[in-house]
């Protein structure tokens, strides 16, 4: 392998015109010193797109015509990355800001065990850069997902977020990117689960260090001063996308537990948002719910793929899963959510 292997950073942007600036110069600045650029807008209408063209000449910017999503958009870009050779590429949000030897740090810990093949940093707060959001990610049985904040934690690391995560293009060539049907949330999940069925391992460095805009992370939304705020929207895209994640990767007998299981708690939870009179959320979950059974051929027609280049079984996997629902440990934590966030897809 290349002493240096080609990176391709690709930021997905949707109306970011206000964190372009920090993000980019950033990156622009890194100690490594093979990598480019990719900034994928996605139809933004904040005139992102002549700003980067006035601002960052140097970058490819590559501008879809409507707005794909987070998932999608990152795929079309790996795509063209792929196709300069590249040996890896490195998913970042635009709402980040990067230490100058991020890079670096995420190849060394990539090249050190051929056996990684995702990796991601220690992704701290923005505003408060003492404050850390997550040293990878962990989930329950039933795809919940919630940050690890300790470094005694991130060998149970099941994923890393999409807001900054090194693949190996020879990873995306066995398994394939994204799900596009994801449009955006879980689709980092997704991606890490089929790559540890694949036989590889996801790490994270906690010495790399990247700084993130929102808050504490949570999946569904974003705790701040102890408050849970999300959007009808967003509880939609998690439920879709979490329940097709459950289907496409748990063996045969795991898939026939859990699933079902997992549908039973989300209705109930639907009854719960229609007794606080919140029926938007429960009209939701079960949009969620019906997408996946019109779904449900294109969802086995993926499942088969990816469980035909299974080579470790759901006793390794669910070793890194906790057990219980991790949703309801939030909910008694922060309470009823406030659904007044207004949605920036990407």
């Amino acid at each position: 392998m290349n002493e240096n292997p080609l990176v391709f950073v690709i930021v997905v942007n949707y109306n970011g015109l206000n964190y372009l600036k920090t993000c980019l110069s950033s990156f622009e600045q890194q100690t490594y010193p093979n990598y480019k650029i990719i900034v994928f807008d996605n139809a933004s209408t904040d005139n992102s797109a002549e700003f980067l063209k006035q601002n960052f000449p140097k970058i490819k910017l590559i501008q879809a015509k409507s707005n794909l999503g987070f998932a999608e958009g990152n795929n079309l870009a790996i795509k063209f990355a792929l196709g300069q050779n590249t040996e890896y590429v490195f998913l970042v949000n635009n709402d980040t800001e990067a230490e100058e030897d991020l890079i670096e740090k995420l190849i060394v810990t990539c090249k050190n065990d051929e056996s990684i093949g995702i990796a991601g940093p220690a992704v701290f707060d923005l505003e408060n850069k003492r404050s850390i959001q997550e040293m990878g990610m962990s989930i329950d049985r039933f795809g919940y997902a919630f940050a690890l904040k300790n470094t005694q934690d991130v060998s149970y690391t099941f994923f890393v977020s999409g807001c900054a995560m090194m693949i190996k293009s020879e990873l995306i060539k066995a398994i394939g990117s994204f799900d596009k049907k994801y449009f955006m949330f879980a689709e980092d999940l997704d991606l890490c689960w089929r790559a540890q069925l694949a036989g590889r391992k996801i790490a994270v460095n906690d010495h790399a260090r990247i700084f993130h805009e929102s808050g504490g992370s949570i999946s569904g939304g974003v705790v701040k001063e102890l408050g849970y705020k999300t959007s009808v929207q967003r509880i939609f895209l998690r439920e879709k996308n979490t329940l097709r994640t459950l289907i496409k990767n748990y063996s045969t007998i795991n898939m026939i537990k859990t699933v079902p299981f997992y549908i039973s708690l989300v209705l109930f939870e639907a009854i719960f948002w229609v007794c606080v009179l919140k029926p938007s959320t429960s009209k939701n979950i079960l949009k969620a719910i019906f997408w996946n059974i019109k779904a449900l051929p294109d969802t086995f027609k993926q499942r088969a793929c990816i469980q035909s280049i299974r080579q470790i079984n759901d006793r390794e996997i669910t070793k890194k899963m906790v057990s219980g629902y991790y949703k309801l440990r939030i909910f008694r934590t922060v309470g009823v959510p406030d659904f007044t966030v207004t949605q920036n897809q990407p």
